[in-house]
């Protein structure tokens, strides 16, 4: 879009900690005119302070409580019954009015905000997910933190505010705890590669061009995949079972739920060395 409309004033309205990624593109969205989006769920019409632009909201399956206006462009991001990844429905929705999608949209990222540049043998390990049901078992990731120390590598275990708050913690090994989203950046952008769950982490590493393997369940690899990685699953015919990413998953099925218990930490480490991450055992 900031491609498309070059010569119009492009704003972005966001939370500050995003501001790192959309700042290149464009510019923060100056205080009189973020008051009036701001504004927009307090009446029954759009602030009159917003005629003549044009407001594009991305979003996933739910478009927000707001009236309708001419102006406002909900790009969705989840279609139900349709297992298409977000990005495509967006391309999709664009060229619907008229805008080129950015094909070159990940080199453009790291260009911005930097390629893969590994130092050492440094493997990331995610154990948590936005959803807990979405993240494989602990037991599961500590094994294979154990068979990569077998193959010459160094696993650290990636944690956050919630993983320590939900009591997500290993037993042993080394952790870190990176305090935004610029210093994960930078350690993404020096590890090996990483493994994870279906998270947002997973798909900061793709953006930067990082390998890496992503351990999906109850979700849609197709769907929430992160573009260029790795991906295992337990090949289970009930998986996937959601097409979102939050609520209620599998209610009737046992915890942890089988599609990612099913994975092995052999499994995952088989698909690794697959992949030309891991090198042959000494």
């Amino acid at each position: 879009m900031a491609r498309h409309f070059q010569g119009l004033s492009v704003y972005w309205a966001a939370p500050p900690s995003h501001g790192r990624w959309l700042t290149p593109l464009a510019a923060p969205c100056p205080p009189a005119l973020r008051r009036a989006l701001d504004a927009r769920f307090a009446g029954e019409a759009w602030p009159r302070d917003l005629e003549g632009a044009l407001v594009f909201r991305p979003g996933l399956a739910s478009r927000p409580a707001l009236p309708d206006w001419e102006g406002f462009r909900f790009v969705r991001g989840v279609v139900p019954g349709r297992d298409v990844a977000p990005l495509g429905l967006y391309r999709e929705a664009l060229r619907a009015w008229g805008i080129a999608f950015a094909q070159d949209h990940r080199e453009a990222f790291q260009g911005c905000f930097g390629g893969h540049a590994p130092q050492g043998a440094t493997v990331l390990l995610f154990p948590g997910a936005g959803h807990m049901d979405k993240a494989w078992p602990l037991s599961n990731l500590e094994h294979l933190a154990e068979l990569l120390r077998e193959h010459g590598l160094r696993p650290v275990f990636v944690i956050g505010p919630v993983e320590r708050d939900r009591g997500v913690l290993p037993s042993g090994g080394e952790i870190l705890e990176p305090g935004d989203l610029g210093e994960l950046s930078r350690a993404l952008r020096a590890c090996r590669f990483a493994v994870g769950p279906d998270c947002g982490p997973m798909h900061l590493a793709a953006m930067h061009g990082v390998p890496g393997l992503a351990l999906f369940g109850p979700t849609s690899p197709r769907q929430w995949g992160p573009a260029g990685l790795e991906i295992v699953t337990a090949g289970l015919d009930c998986a996937p079972c959601v097409s979102v990413t939050s609520g209620e998953f599998a209610p009737g099925c046992q915890r942890p739920l089988p599609c990612l218990a099913g994975i092995t930490p052999e499994k995952a480490l088989s698909r690794l060395r697959q992949a030309g991450l891991v090198p042959g055992r000494p």
